[in-house]
């Protein structure tokens, strides 16, 4: 495979991943931490959708259209933003940490809902005739990194005394905009 590919591939990854960027950066200004492994499942499940969507092609855009692929994935980013943007009035003031840790079902959750926002860019690169694999690998890659970038965020955040209760409020909210951004185009 030449480099060129790789970075077209890397490329197209980084355009679809856009809304990763603003999850990542939702979390980040929440004080959420994403430890290696669920970094890892996040971005297994890219890989998992990208490739499948890049090999099935127009089977997978006639069976789930990219309209409903945005609904489910507005809906998953809606709930987890509200829970995100609830979470600091649920807790006392003296049981709100901080810096959490994103648990395995926000993970999972976050994980499908970025994924399925793929689909319609791995259909294209797999109707072009791009291997799966590589498309997999690309879209795996790049949300690997931006979470894992997405930590150090946080300790610049830390050094800037940023308060945290209102930040988690402002990354629900964040969550909440990319959510209703996926079906207003």
């Amino acid at each position: 495979m030449h480099i060129s590919t790789i970075l077209y591939l890397l490329f197209i990854a980084l355009i679809n991943s856009f809304d990763n960027i603003g999850i990542r950066v939702a979390y980040s200004i929440g004080g959420v931490k994403v430890q290696f492994f669920k970094n890892i499942l996040i971005s297994l499940m890219a890989f998992a959708v990208s490739f499948t969507a890049s090999l099935s092609g127009h089977i997978i855009s006639d069976f789930l259209s990219e309209e409903i692929s945005s609904i489910l994935s507005m809906l998953l980013l809606l709930f987890t933003g509200l829970k995100i943007a609830a979470e600091p009035f649920m807790k006392k003031e003296k049981e709100f940490v901080n810096i959490k840790f994103l648990s395995y079902k926000e993970s999972v959750s976050i994980g499908i809902a970025l994924a399925l926002d793929d689909i319609g860019g791995s259909i294209g690169v797999g109707l072009v005739g791009y291997s799966p694999l590589a498309v997999g690998l690309a879209f795996f890659t790049v949300s690997f990194l931006i979470f894992l970038t997405g930590n150090y965020m946080i300790k610049i955040l830390e050094k800037l005394k940023v308060n945290h209760k209102i930040a988690t409020v402002m990354a629900g909210l964040v969550m909440i905009v990319i959510g209703i951004s996926q079906v207003i185009e």
